[in-house]
């Protein structure tokens, strides 16, 4: 990625949360994947479908009503399914990809429906319930949940706070993760996928660029400041490393990592070095 990417990004996350442009910042995510992005032939996928569903809702159709076309023309016509069997590819988190594919994991097929849904009237909502990210629609007190990764199928409220009540919640209400999330949480969660899909795979250029833009969401982030640093030492990028390191230490006091201490030893006693060298 470049630095119009990155500026790209922080343009469409700019303002207040409901004026993120979530569609065109997770094409910018896209562009993690080094291929060539083309948001306009994306867009024009999902407004052929919604003008599909809208077809087939009638008129003055009632949610329940367009929320059943979506699914029928999404998952039935479409054929967007979850990917099972590679799970852990990066290209299910890219969203161009998710939608020339038709296969993706739980939150991009979420974020798709959701797409769907914007674009025929359908209040909908994203529901970052543990481990697993799921899509809701109608009013409080009478919401439907629904999975897109398993194409749709509709969940029972009470069945998942049972399923919460059975996790560690860190003390939390069962209730709060099925609140919806905001915009920037939906783009949080699809760059946490992509940030432990390349450091597992050890792409440390991409996973630099994913930390990238996760600090333009969480620039306070003082781990992932560190995470860049010591990622910016193996590119080569030393005097970009210097800084990073050195916030992330002194924030860190104690807790900073010893990996992190020690670079930033040798990158002290380098420039020191250069300097009396002078």
């Amino acid at each position: 990625m470049n630095t119009a990417d990155f500026a790209a990004f922080e343009a469409a996350i700019r303002g207040a949360d409901h004026e993120v442009d979530l569609f065109t910042a997770a094409m910018v995510i896209a562009r993690l994947g080094g291929h060539e992005v083309d948001p306009h032939r994306a867009a024009r996928t999902l407004d052929l479908i919604a003008e599909n569903v809208l077809a087939e809702a009638g008129e003055s159709p009632s949610r329940d009503a367009l929320a059943h076309a979506i699914d029928h023309q999404l998952f039935t016509v479409e054929g967007f399914h979850g990917s099972f069997d590679d799970y852990d590819n990066p290209e299910n988190s890219y969203l161009d990809r998710v939608i020339e594919r038709r296969r993706g994991i739980p939150i991009t097929l979420s974020l798709v429906y959701l797409e769907i849904a914007q674009r025929v009237g359908l209040p909908a909502d994203g529901v970052g319930f543990p481990g697993h990210f799921i899509v809701r629609y109608g009013e409080p007190g009478a919401y439907t949940y629904l999975d897109p990764f398993q194409q749709g199928v509709r969940l029972d409220e009470q069945e998942l706070l049972a399923m919460l009540r059975g996790l560690d919640l860190g003390g939390a209400r069962p209730e709060t993760f099925l609140a919806a999330v905001t915009r920037r949480q939906v783009l949080q969660r699809m760059l946490n996928n992509l940030h432990v899909a390349f450091r597992n795979r050890r792409d440390i250029q991409r996973w630099h660029d994913t930390i990238e833009l996760q600090l333009r969401l969480a620039p306070w982030n003082v781990s992932l400041i560190g995470e860049r640093g010591m990622l910016r030492y193996r590119l080569g990028r030393l005097e970009e490393a210097l800084p990073d390191l050195e916030t992330y230490v002194t924030a860190s006091e104690t807790g900073a990592s010893p990996g992190a201490i020690r670079l930033l030893d040798q990158l002290r006693i380098r420039y020191r070095n250069m300097g009396e060298s002078r």
